[in-house]
Formats: C-alpha cells, structure tokens, sequence
C-alpha cells in the first residue's frame, strides 16, 4: 500500500505519526491519528463503525462514543465537511484527495535536533501512595497471595478504599 499524501491544505504522514497543514505540524491525539488513517485507507467507501473500532482500538471493547469524540476532533482540525457521518452505519471521508497522492510518498525534512524530554514525571500519579489505614490485615493477605499467584483481583463498592 502506498502511503496516503496530500488531501487539500493536509499532509498525512505515516511513517512519523504526523498531520501537516499548510506544512505546519498540528497536534493530534494517537486514537485520532489512527481513526484518520482508517478512513483515509478506505476513503472510496463507507466505513462501518464496528470496523472502526476494531481498527482504532483493536481487541479492546469501547464505547461508541469514543469513536463519535475522535470524529468530532477530526472535524475541528480537517473542517467538519472531512467526515460524513450515515447514521447508525459509519462513516466516509470526503475531502478530494491529489490524484498523485498514492503515487508519489510524502516525506518532512528530518529534525536535526529532537526537542529534549521533559524534566516532570510522565504522569500526573503522585510517587507513592497514601497510607491505608486499617487496612493492615487485608494489605497483608493480598500480599501474601501475590505471592502465589500472577493476578489477584480486589472488588468492592467504589469509594469504600
């Protein structure tokens, strides 16, 4: 398959991961990206929503308005007449695509200098947990099972931890 390319002011870029406009990059989420080059790949046909999701989150089960909030965030960075939504069957790109854009691959000018990583946690968790308290004896026996066992599974009401 040739790599997708030029669709109005949009370039996509697959090997990197990117969306240009106007040559500029634009930030996209991952989900986002993935459901772009989905529909982008099938663009001379519907795309059933089901598909979708298989492709966008493959082996995960997902709520349907996942899907509905990567379409609508599509729509603001491509224009919302990109994606035709048919209801209750999928979904259809629509902008016009250059004619040479799967023959001819699209490529950026390397970045010399990749911008360094952040000096911040890469997450917002704090480092370590608050202290349960009265929970001594429970603490312990999970402990203990995790021991014994690869998976131990803590069920309650939530909110009662």
């Amino acid at each position: 398959m040739s790599q997708p390319g030029p669709f109005g002011r949009f370039d996509l870029l697959l090997a990197e991961r990117r969306l240009l406009v106007d040559g500029a990059d634009v930030p996209i989420g991952a989900r986002a990206f993935d459901l772009l080059v989905a529909l982008f790949e099938r663009r001379d046909r519907l795309v059933t929503k089901g598909e979708l999701l298989e492709l966008v989150w493959p082996g995960l089960v997902v709520e349907e308005n996942n899907l509905q909030v990567q379409v609508s965030a599509l729509r603001k960075l491509l224009g919302a007449q990109a994606i035709a939504t048919v209801p209750g069957r999928g979904y259809r790109f629509t902008l016009a695509v250059d004619p040479s854009a799967d023959a001819r691959p699209v490529a950026a000018p390397p970045d010399p200098d990749p911008p360094p990583l952040p000096d911040r946690p890469l997450s917002n968790l704090p480092l370590d947990g608050d202290a349960l308290i009265g929970r001594d004896a429970t603490v312990r026996a999970i402990g203990e099972r995790l021991l014994g066992h690869r998976l131990v599974t803590v069920v309650g009401a939530g909110g009662i931890g």
